[in-house]
């Protein structure tokens, strides 16, 4: 039955709830009552709008052994049949202050596109969807914790900051991947992306020495959305 947990459960806010669709929590009525609540208990304006780190291409780099696909999402192969899925520094560094990681849990079998993990912001919740099928073999014990430290995230290298580790069918890693110059041109074009939504916004926060940008979550949720074609999004 651990699989079948609701992610409230799993994050200590109710005491029991089971779930009937495999963690798509976006097709879910008693997630949206929980968000709703959740939205309920912080101030509306606030509500509406997300603390984000503006993006940098210094943090970026092109780690040998990983393959980029589906944009900001790698994988790397740990044996036949087995890989690792994990997000890139880009998005790591969007998501500051992760506060907590929930993923599916092992045995769980996945579809392509399904939900398999959640980053836990201050009051929102960052969800991530698989780029390919398989079934859950470990979690990564690096986000266990009960809460995540910034120096966890950050000063780990990308390598280690997997996601979950899958057993997959060989004929789903047959794919096209992103090759170093490709990978850097995208980082590039969706800096600037992230820069002129800064400058579309009606009340922009001006930007401070660590980095920090206010944006509206709508805003942001329909950019994740664009840049990891559908594969994260805020909610």
């Amino acid at each position: 039955m651990e699989s079948q947990k609701c992610i409230w459960m799993e994050a200590g806010s109710i005491e029991y709830q089971l779930c009937p669709l495999k963690q798509n929590c976006d097709l879910c009525d008693f997630h949206k009552e929980m968000m709703g609540g959740l939205r309920r208990s912080v101030n509306t304006a606030e509500s509406k709008m997300l603390n984000l780190l503006t993006p940098e291409a210094s943090v970026i780099q092109f780690t040998p052994g990983l393959q980029f696909t589906h944009r900001h999402f790698w994988i790397k192969r740990t044996g036949k049949g087995k890989m690792r899925l994990g997000i890139d520094a880009f998005l790591w560094q969007l998501f500051s202050s992760v506060q907590k990681i929930i993923t599916a849990k092992i045995h769980t079998t996945l579809f392509e596109k399904q939900c398999f993990s959640w980053l836990q912001l201050e009051d929102d919740i960052i969800f991530l969807r698989s780029p390919m099928a398989g079934q859950i073999l470990q979690t990564n014990p690096l986000f266990s914790s009960e809460h995540i430290q910034d120096r966890h995230l950050y000063m780990s290298p990308e390598e280690e900051l997997w996601l979950v580790e899958l057993a997959v069918d060989e004929t789903t890693l047959e794919r096209d991947y992103l090759r170093k110059d490709e990978y850097l041109k995208l980082i590039e074009e969706d800096i600037n992306r992230f820069k002129r939504l800064m400058e579309n916004e009606s009340n922009p926060t001006p930007q401070t020495i660590l980095r920090r940008s206010q944006i509206g979550k709508k805003s942001f949720s329909k950019y994740l959305i664009d840049i990891s074609d559908s594969l994260a999004y805020a909610c």
